[in-house]
């Protein structure tokens, strides 16, 4: 058995937010006929990632899922949970005034919604198309939080994003992970939380060797999985220097390159 760890947005799905014919058939002949588990390894929230499950046939091949980039770790066959980690519910206020400070906005989730103080705010319909979840407009976001949180997206201009993640290293580095997962989103996690790491612990549950793990994916929230894999595969959309660390490079998500991968470039 091999696990093939997926990204989702960039890689799995192309630019309309769509699993193309090609992709789900490749996928779906991985588990059937080459003995692959597939591991959904993405920033996005669990309930994000359910219509994957059914149309990649997640369930009766025993797949699973690593939603908020490894913050949780589900057993799809059983439903079982078998590891989540959480910010700190102290964290919360101290991430919320760095990230107005640097004149971006913060979401969250619950199980179903977003949540944001902005009815209106153009990156975070980005989230909602790519997720497909509802918006959950808060009054007041820091009184309406009252648990930890499995993380917080900032998202706004790029400029932005990356002095907020210097300011967030040099400030909370100790107790937060951040990480952009795109040009315009910045995760904020708990410290160790990521997808190299999920993956780590979720192989040696299985008793899958890291020389029988297969990453595929496409930006800066992959790196650690991409390094942990036996094979690690970049896609021809992701920057140059996630393409430099990967053994292989196929081509972009608006091109099949999952399926390309899967048929050409893998033995």
């Amino acid at each position: 058995m091999k696990l093939l760890a997926l990204d989702i947005d960039g890689t799995v799905v192309n630019s309309q937010h769509q699993v193309t014919e090609p992709v789900r058939n490749a996928l779906i002949h991985a588990q059937r006929e080459r003995d692959m588990r597939i591991v959904l390894a993405s920033g996005r929230p669990t309930s994000a990632l359910r219509h994957l499950v059914e149309i990649l046939e997640l369930k009766t091949y025993g797949g699973y899922l690593l939603p908020y980039n490894g913050g949780k770790a589900i057993e799809l066959s059983s439903g079982k949970v078998l590891h989540a980690q959480l910010l700190d519910q102290d964290l919360i206020p101290q991430l919320y005034h760095l990230i107005k400070a640097h004149g971006v906005s913060i979401l969250s989730y619950t199980d179903e919604a977003i949540l944001s103080e902005e009815a209106d705010n153009v990156y975070a319909q980005k989230e909602i198309d790519i997720t497909g979840m509802p918006l959950c407009v808060l009054d007041d976001f820091l009184a309406s939080i009252q648990e930890p949180l499995p993380k917080c997206l900032a998202v706004g201009p790029t400029d932005r994003l990356v002095a907020l993640e210097a300011a967030v290293k040099a400030q909370l580095g100790h107790r937060v992970d951040a990480f952009r997962s795109s040009d315009i989103f910045l995760e904020l996690v708990p410290k160790g939380v990521n997808k190299g790491v999920a993956l780590e612990r979720l192989s040696a549950v299985l008793g899958v060797s890291l020389s029988d793990l297969i990453a595929i994916g496409d930006n800066y929230n992959d790196v650690e999985m991409l390094r942990l894999a036996g094979t690690s595969i970049a896609m021809g959309n992701a920057p140059e220097d996630i393409q430099r660390m990967a053994t292989l490079v196929t081509k972009t998500n608006n091109e099949d390159g999952v399926a390309y991968a899967l048929e050409h470039l893998l033995p």
